[in-house]
């Protein structure tokens, strides 16, 4: 089964995730992430029922915010990323460009999709 991606990341483990999961025992109570990066690992344990409770964690706060977003407001982060994805037609570069420099000021999750 291969897990979705929301976020391309470099170093991402989506591609190890399987291999990884096969050292993973049966039944996990809580699966902790540290260094989660994409989540990729928790993403598939979750797919595959692994883990009872996820403990994602990572030193980017906005990344981990666009996360907690992802699971606990998917209709909100899709509807704005709808939005943002229709306005910047056209115009990718300045769009891209007025963005980042939004994301910088401000660190809205929703920019840093």
């Amino acid at each position: 089964m291969k897990a979705p991606q929301p976020i391309p990341y470099q170093g991402s483990k989506r591609a190890l995730a399987p291999l990884i999961l096969k050292y993973f025992p049966k039944n996990i109570e809580r699966l902790i992430e540290p260094f989660a990066g994409s989540a990729a690992i928790s993403i598939a344990t979750a797919i595959r029922k692994k883990a009872d409770k996820y403990w994602i964690n990572d030193l980017n706060k906005p990344l981990i915010d666009l996360l907690s977003d992802i699971v606990n407001n998917p209709e909100r982060i899709s509807s704005s990323y709808k939005k943002l994805w229709e306005e910047q037609l056209g115009k990718e570069k300045e769009f891209f460009i007025e963005t980042r420099k939004r994301f910088n000021n401000y660190f809205r999750t929703d920019d840093f999709l």
